[in-house]
């Protein structure tokens, strides 16, 4: 293995006295680009009509044991809209130099060699150096570390914390071993574990440098790459731990964070469209699944508390009027169509407000509103049909004991649908969170089912985890004349602790009325349906036996009655 020696922070700031290459503007639209071992590794933006740009940009160059004596190039062009970009000149810097002086700051001169062999001057450019130690990418690391674990404002970590951490490392570290470790770690005995302790933990003990090894896998080099593409310290452990995912890291061009994207059939383009996962559930997954032994984690208890910990924590966060400035990034980040909400932005006191929010009655139209043999969608959603469960079970929902009895909790019930079909409606966390009913009739019980909050993102379905069954949930059995009677399941996750319904037994119901809210976070609406009562659309079962999601609105036609 090539060893990595340092990276070298570089920072493009601007040139100046640049020379005219436009005759008609008498300017330049200038950029930079940087070469190491004769490949571009960086370019800047072009500005343009100018002779004095400012770019502060940025980039990390790493550098390996056996590249201590190459140079570093900079060449500067003119862009060009009609013919080929224009060359200004370069700028050629000895790695060896800059790595025998920690910070430099200076103007270099633009050098341009004429066909006569003359070299002439083009202007200057300013460029910053620093050198990165080993210190300083291994403090980051810890410090990146203890802020993804942690849920209070100075990144320590409480046992709970450092419980998801432990376990999210070795999920078969056993429990009274993590307890023990904490009171070990806990140098000062106040019942967290700061950023320096944490460090000495991984730095001067036999069990964090095996911890540590553990997530590394042999790859001595990891700790420096994740420093070098990450945009600040928060997002250092994000990309360690995604190369232990299997997913895939895709930058987003607004926010420049690494984030997490799955694909969903979108059916209003009938395009392939990205979903970004937001980083509490990144969370949740590196907690359950970030090794390949992390997939058993889940049904350790200190996971289940954690997942409950976290709940509670954000769902007190989102109730605080604070949380008000949440609002408008979240609605930026999922570029989210603020014309559709029915109440002024204004009117939220908390973020949870905003979550649950109602939408205009004309942004999400019934379909065939006079047919009650159209059921519909019951929320803005990921949604996959089967027409059995078997086939569900095949396909898309991976838990080795989801069975309809522990699914429902009542024998008797779950034997009317052993044969029947089923709906998995998922909600991402920027979907409209009001969920809707079905199908027309009259609202029976509902049964409230304690359980667990994990994730019901796709990659927790589709892995060896009863999700589903675990999870807390409302079982409402609604009388339908065109459907026979349908199971309307409401499902936490992560952070969703509410499931608020607001329809009552007894009540006649119209399909498309509101049946009720979820607070923060992801969840999921289950649909079973007795056998041969429906028939489903055909665009949804093509693409769930893909499988993969298609994206739908809430009342969006689903299928049709067969009785």
């Amino acid at each position: 293995m090539d060893k990595i020696e340092n990276i070298v922070s570089i920072t493009v700031c601007g040139a100046r006295n640049l020379p005219n290459m436009d005759l008609l503007s008498q300017s330049a639209d200038p950029y930079c680009e940087i070469f190491f071992e004769n490949q571009q590794v960086f370019k800047t933006n072009i500005i343009k009509k100018t002779k004095n740009p400012t770019w502060n940009a940025h980039y990390n160059l790493i550098v390996n044991e056996s590249k201590l004596k190459y140079d570093i190039t900079f060449k500067l062009w003119d862009w060009d809209k009609t013919s080929q970009n224009d060359y200004i000149g370069k700028v050629e810097l000895s790695l060896n130099d800059i790595l025998n002086k920690p910070i430099k700051d200076e103007w270099y001169k633009i050098l341009k060699e004429k066909k006569n062999g003359k070299i002439k001057e083009r202007g200057e450019i300013h460029i910053l150096t620093k050198v990165i130690t080993k210190e300083e990418v291994y403090d980051a690391f810890v410090s990146s570390i203890s802020k993804h674990f942690s849920h209070t404002e100075d990144d320590t970590l409480n046992i709970t914390d450092f419980t998801g951490l432990i376990t999210t490392l070795n999920s078969d570290y056993p429990e009274p071993d993590i307890i023990q470790l904490f009171k070990k770690t806990d140098s000062d005995s106040n019942e967290t574990i700061s950023v320096s302790e944490l460090k000495h933990l991984f730095c001067e003990t036999e069990q964090g440098k095996e911890l540590i090894n553990t997530l590394f896998q042999g790859n001595t080099n990891l700790m420096w790459e994740a420093y070098a593409i990450s945009d600040s310290y928060s997002t250092i452990a994000d990309t360690i731990f995604h190369k232990n995912f299997g997913g895939s890291l895709k930058s987003d061009s607004e926010s420049k964070q690494k984030v997490k994207i799955i694909y969903i059939h979108d059916r209003d383009s009938g395009k392939l469209v990205e979903e970004k996962i937001p980083h509490y559930i990144e969370v949740s997954l590196r907690i359950m699944y970030s090794t390949s032994g992390g997939r058993s984690a889940i049904n350790n208890s200190q996971v289940k508390r954690l997942m409950r910990y976290l709940t509670t924590k954000t769902g007190k966060k989102y109730e605080a009027p604070e949380s008000v400035k949440e609002i408008q990034p979240f609605i930026k980040f999922h570029s989210l169509n603020v014309d559709e909400i029915l109440e002024p932005l204004s009117s939220f006191k908390n973020f949870n407000q905003f979550f649950y929010r109602k939408l205009k009655d004309s942004a999400r139209p019934i379909a065939s509103p006079n047919d009650p043999k159209i059921a519909i969608s019951p929320a803005d959603c990921r949604l996959n049909v089967f027409p059995t469960i078997k086939l569900a079970t095949e396909l898309w929902i991976k838990g080795k004991n989801f069975t309809l009895p522990t699914l429902i909790q009542d024998d008797q019930l779950a034997s009317q649908y052993e044969d029947g079909s089923l709906v998995i409606a998922r909600l991402a966390p920027q979907d409209y969170h009001r969920f809707h009913l079905p199908v027309s009739g009259v609202i029976g019980k509902s049964t409230p089912i304690d359980g667990e909050l994990f994730t019901v993102n796709p990659i927790a379905i589709r892995e060896n985890v009863d999700v589903y069954c675990e999870n807390k949930r409302i079982v409402t059995e609604i009388d339908s004349k065109e459907f026979g009677k349908v199971l309307f399941i409401s499902v936490g996750a992560t952070l969703v602790g509410s499931i608020h319904l607001t329809t009552k037994q007894g009540q006649h119901v119209n399909k498309g009325d509101e049946q009720g809210y979820f607070a923060f976070g992801g969840s999921t609406i289950l649909l079973l349906f007795e056998k041969n009562t429906i028939e489903f659309d055909n665009d949804l079962i093509v693409n769930s036996l893909k499988p993969i999601e298609t994206l739908i609105k809430v009342n969006s036609s689903l299928g049709k009655s067969l009785l």
